[in-house]
């Protein structure tokens, strides 16, 4: 079962969520497919000539475009769904472990979830654990903040910690989790020709990735595009439309939030509510939150919460 919050409440395991999309219409896909990013070309680290791939689920390649069909491609015809899970909602039914659609649109419209300008670069191509392996483009946050020096730049892909952490402390609910922080999947029952094809495959990858590296990280709707594709009606006068999606399946986008948190994210008071959500992450297999920071910022953390506890206690002796 999935690492759920509430496995003995979670009833359904529903495939809606909120995250990102990373789809693009391309002449290699199905014709069909939406474009939300431009910033890349996920082409790039498919095989769709079969150089180094002998099989694949019926699905294929899920990205750059999706599956055309026949005549050019024999596998499922599909759009592309190219995304990042933030977090899994699973339904919009609380009584099955879900969380209703209106309570998630609500709490974000609100603004009490910090949307900020979102963009990423992809840090590798993976195959996962899986056998045979889904193949994964990963964005993670490769390093830790420096939250001793407010001058540093923060890591890369460092927004998809902040929203997801956001999300994780704002929503409980049974069926919540999110699958694999933070990736891509591109392909899924991946076979190799051989261990060579196997090893150049992914040295086509990591060429890829260095690319992307080297041109640093990128808003993904670069494009001010709606849930559908269209273009916004109100888009940001200053570019900064790069947010996050609703998602009822990887294929059904229902809702696009625009980002509440502009840049820069260099002044104190920004640095101190980055800082705030990333310096804990969720540890799914214990169900808690863990401590990320450096030695002294943990230090300083426990000596804070052991004052908040002192001060509580002689409050009570007083009562």
């Amino acid at each position: 079962m999935p690492p759920v919050l509430d496995p003995s409440k979670s009833k359904v395991d529903g495939l809606a969520f909120l995250g990102l999309s990373l789809s693009r219409k391309s002449e290699e896909g199905h014709p069909d497919s939406v474009t939300r990013q431009t910033a890349f070309d996920l082409n790039e680290v498919q095989d769709r000539d079969y150089k180094y791939i002998s099989a694949t689920s019926d699905d294929g390649w899920l990205v750059g475009g999706g599956e055309p069909g026949p005549p050019r491609s024999y596998k499922l015809e599909a759009k592309d769904s190219a995304h990042v899970e933030i977090m899994r909602i699973g339904t919009y039914r609380p009584e099955w472990g879900g969380v209703s659609q209106e309570d998630i649109v609500r709490a974000i419209n609100s603004g009490r979830i910090l949307i900020p300008q979102v963009e990423v670069v992809p840090t590798d191509v993976v195959a996962n654990p899986d056998t045979p392996p889904e193949l994964e483009i990963r964005f993670d946050m490769d390093s830790i903040p420096d939250f001793d020096d407010t001058d540093a730049p923060l890591p890369v892909n460092w927004q998809l910690r902040f929203i997801h952490n956001q999300l994780f402390k704002f929503f409980e609910f049974p069926s919540r989790f999110c699958p694999g922080p933070f990736h891509s999947t591109i392909l899924r029952k991946a076979e190799f020709r051989s261990r060579e094809h196997k090893d150049a495959y992914f040295q086509m990858c990591d060429d890829a990735v260095a690319k992307w590296r080297s041109e640093g990280p990128k808003p993904l709707n670069n494009g001010g595009w709606d849930a559908n594709g269209e273009p916004l009606q109100y888009p940001s006068e200053g570019g900064d439309n790069s947010g996050i999606y609703l998602f009822t399946d990887r294929n059904t986008v229902t809702h696009y939030f625009k980002p509440n948190f502009l840049p820069p994210y260099d002044t104190p008071e920004k640095r101190e509510i980055i800082f705030n959500y990333l310096q804990e992450e969720w540890d799914e297999k214990a169900s808690a939150w863990r401590y990320v920071g450096n030695t002294v910022d943990k230090a300083l953390l426990m000596l804070r919460k052991r004052t908040s506890m002192d001060e509580d206690d002689a409050d009570k002796e007083e009562e």
